[in-house]
C-alpha cells in the first residue's frame, strides 16, 4: 500500500490571499482553492518554477480532454481512466476541437475558478500519486529498474539529503558554510516527507552531471541530461493570485499547429519502465504535460524510508531531450547559433547572472515575424493572442535560471538567477511597428549603446590616461552603471499605459538615463587624482580626465539630446 499521497497530504507551500500567511496544502486543495492563494511559497525560486510546471501539467492534461463543464471535447475518445485513447482526428482539429479549447480557456478565465473535473481526474489517478510506493512511486522508478544488471556500475549513484536540499547543496567532500540547518545528529541530511517530495521534483529539473551511473554499458548517443530546466532561461507570468497565474501560463490550444490534438502524456499516467524505455530510445516529448514532467534521472526511494533518519535516494542518468528548435517549450528565451554544425538553429538561452531581465526585453517581448534572428518565448506569443480576454491587467514577467559551478564535467547547481518585470498587458501586446514593444526595445538598445559604448569608451579613455591595463576595471564599472539603471527602468516600464503620449513617455526615460549616466561619470571625475589631470600626450594632444569627460558629454548629447 502506498504512503503519503500528493492529493491528500499538505505538502505544497502557498501564501493565502487575505492573511498573507504561509500554509501547506494538498494537490486537490490547490486546484479547488487556487483563487484564494496569492502564489506558491516553496523553498527556492527554482523549486517554485518546477512546482508551477507540475500544476500546469495537470491542467494541460485535463483541459486538453475536457471542457469547462467536464464534457469531452469533440474528437476526444477516453478510456475508463479518463486517458485519451489517440490523437484527435484531423476532421476535428481545425474547427470543433480547437474552438472547444478556445472556449474552455475563456470560460475558465471569466469564472475565476477551476471546475470539479480537475479533482475528478486526479481522483481517478489517485493510486499513481503516492510519494512512496512499490508499484507507482511518483516521479520515481521501482528498485528492479535500476538493478545492477541494467546499469554500468554495480550500484546506482547515491545522493544524500544535504545535497538534494539545494538550500544546502553539500556533497561528501564540500561543506556548506552557511547552511540553514545545523550538522549535529545528521540534521542536514534529514528531510521530512513534504520537503523530500518538493526537492525530488526540483532535482528532476535541476540535477547537474556529477553522478556517473548510466543505463547499459555504452555511453548514450546524446549527452546526459542535466535537468531540462537547468538548460533553459525560464520565463513565466505571475499574476494577482495563483488561479490567474496558472491561467496566464496555461496554453489552450497550442499556438504550434502540429502539437494540437496530440495526446498529453504526463509521467504519472505511465509505468516507470515505459518512461525509461522512451528516454533510452531518445524519444522527445511532443506534448506539454510530458515536457513539464520530464525527468533527468531514474530515481529510486525506498518505500519503507524512515524520515526521522538521514534521507537519500539512488539515481541513474538518462539522456537529455533535444534542445535544437525545441519550440514546444513555451517558457524560455532563445538564442540563434550563427556558426558551427548547429548554425541557424535556436537553442534555449539561460539568464546570465548579474544581467537584469530588462536588458533582454527584445528577446522576451519582440514577437515580430520580420526578424528571423529573434525568437520570443511561446508563452509571450500565446498571451498576445489572448489580449482581448485578458484585458487591462498588470502582468509580472518572471525569469529564472540555475547557475552552475563552471565545471563542464559536473555542472553542479550553485545558485539561482531570477528577476522580474512588471508591465501592463496592453503594453506587452502592443507589437505593431509604431507600438510600445518596438519603442521600448529601441530604448533598451539605446541604453546598451550609452552604457556599454559611450560610458564604456569614457572608462577606456580613463584607463589609457592612467596606463591601466587591468582586464576587469571597465567591465566592473559598466556593470555598476547597469545595476543603477535597473530599478529606474523597471519603474518606468511599469508606469507605461498604452494610451500615454509616446514621445513624452520616451523622453521621460531618456532624461532619467542621461542623468544617471552623467552622475556616474561625474563620480569618476570627483575621484580623479593629480595624474589624471596631468594626463598624457597622444598624437600631439594632451589627453586628461577633463578632455575625455568633455568628449564623453559631447557624444552623449548627440546621442540622447
Amino acid at each position: 500500500m502506498g504512503k503519503y499521497n500528493l492529493l491528500n497530504e499538505s505538502w505544497i507551500p502557498v501564501i493565502e490571499n487575505e492573511s498573507l500567511k504561509n500554509k501547506k496544502v494538498s494537490l486537490i486543495d490547490i486546484f479547488e482553492n487556487a483563487e484564494k492563494f496569492k502564489g506558491l511559497a516553496g523553498d527556492t525560486k527554482t523549486q517554485d518554477f518546477a512546482m508551477t510546471r507540475l500544476l500546469l501539467a495537470v491542467l494541460q492534461t485535463v483541459f486538453s480532454r475536457f471542457d469547462y463543464h467536464g464534457k469531452p471535447h469533440p474528437g476526444i475518445v477516453l478510456d475508463e481512466k479518463f486517458m485519451q485513447v489517440d490523437d484527435v482526428d484531423e476532421d476535428y482539429l481545425d474547427d470543433e476541437y480547437t474552438n472547444s479549447l478556445e472556449e474552455t480557456w475563456k470560460k475558465l478565465w471569466s469564472t475565476k475558478k477551476f471546475p470539479e473535473i480537475v479533482s475528478d481526474y486526479l481522483r481517478m489517478w489517485e493510486d499513481h500519486f503516492y510519494f512512496l510506493d512499490d508499484k507507482y512511486p511518483f516521479y520515481q522508478v521501482r528498485k528492479e529498474e535500476i538493478d545492477g544488471s541494467k546499469i554500468n556500475k554495480v550500484n546506482p549513484s547515491s545522493v544524500s539529503g544535504k545535497n538534494i536540499n539545494r538550500m544546502i547543496s553539500e556533497s561528501g567532500n564540500k561543506v556548506a558554510l552557511f547552511s540553514p540547518k545545523y550538522d549535529k545528529g545528521k540534521n542536514k541530511e534529514i528531510l521530512k516527507e513534504d520537503e523530500a517530495l518538493r526537492w525530488l521534483l526540483t532535482f528532476q529539473a535541476y540535477s547537474g552531471l556529477s553522478d556517473k551511473v548510466i543505463f547499459g554499458k555504452e555511453k548514450y548517443k546524446i549527452p546526459n541530461s542535466k535537468g531540462w530546466l537547468f538548460d533553459i532561461g525560464g520565463i513565466y507570468f505571475e499574476a494577482n493570485n495563483l488561479f490567474d497565474t496558472l491561467m496566464l501560463n496555461l496554453i489552450l490550444p497550442n499556438p504550434i499547429q502540429e502539437y494540437i490534438g496530440i495526446v498529453e502524456k504526463p509521467c504519472w499516467e505511465f509505468d516507470s519502465s515505459e518512461i525509461i524505455s522512451n528516454y533510452l530510445s531518445y524519444r522527445d516529448p511532443d506534448n506539454l504535460a510530458e515536457l513539464y514532467t520530464n525527468w533527468s534521472r531514474a530515481i529510486y526511494i525506498d518505500s519503507e524510508k524512515d524520515f526521522n533518519d538521514a534521507f537519500n535516494f539512488e539515481i541513474v542518468k538518462i539522456p537529455e531531450i533535444n534542445h535544437l528548435d525545441a519550440f514546444l517549450e513555451p517558457m524560455t528565451l532563445w538564442r540563434l547559433d550563427t556558426n558551427g554544425p548547429e548554425k541557424d538553429k535556436f537553442k534555449p538561452k539561460k539568464h546570465n547572472s548579474g544581467e537584469a531581465l530588462w536588458r533582454s526585453f527584445g528577446t522576451v517581448a519582440n514577437i515580430s515575424e520580420d526578424n528571423n534572428e529573434v525568437k520570443a518565448p511561446g508563452l509571450i506569443e500565446y498571451v498576445n493572442k489572448r489580449k482581448e480576454e485578458i484585458g487591462e491587467y498588470n502582468l509580472i514577467i518572471k525569469s529564472i535560471s540555475m547557475k552552475d559551478d563552471g565545471n563542464a564535467t559536473s555542472w553542479v547547481p550553485v545558485d539561482e538567477v531570477f528577476d522580474s518585470l512588471a508591465i501592463k498587458e496592453e503594453v506587452l501586446t502592443d507589437i505593431d511597428k509604431e507600438g510600445w514593444v518596438p519603442l521600448i526595445d529601441s530604448e533598451v538598445n539605446l541604453a546598451k549603446k550609452v552604457v556599454g559604448g559611450i560610458y564604456g569608451y569614457f572608462i577606456s579613455d580613463l584607463m589609457t590616461v592612467r596606463n591601466d591595463k587591468s582586464k576587469d576595471f571597465k567591465k566592473q564599472k559598466v556593470e555598476e552603471l547597469y545595476y543603477k539603471l535597473n530599478e529606474p527602468f523597471k519603474d518606468w516600464l511599469a508606469s507605461i499605459n498604452k494610451e500615454d503620449e509616446k514621445n513624452k513617455k520616451i523622453r521621460e526615460w531618456k532624461v532619467t538615463l542621461k542623468s544617471l549616466v552623467i552622475n556616474e561619470a561625474r563620480e569618476m571625475v570627483s575621484q580623479a587624482n593629480t595624474r589624471d589631470y596631468r594626463g598624457i600626450e597622444k598624437d600631439g594632444k594632451i589627453i586628461n580626465i577633463a578632455t575625455i569627460y568633455n568628449k564623453f558629454i559631447n557624444i552623449l548629447n548627440k546621442t540622447i539630446g
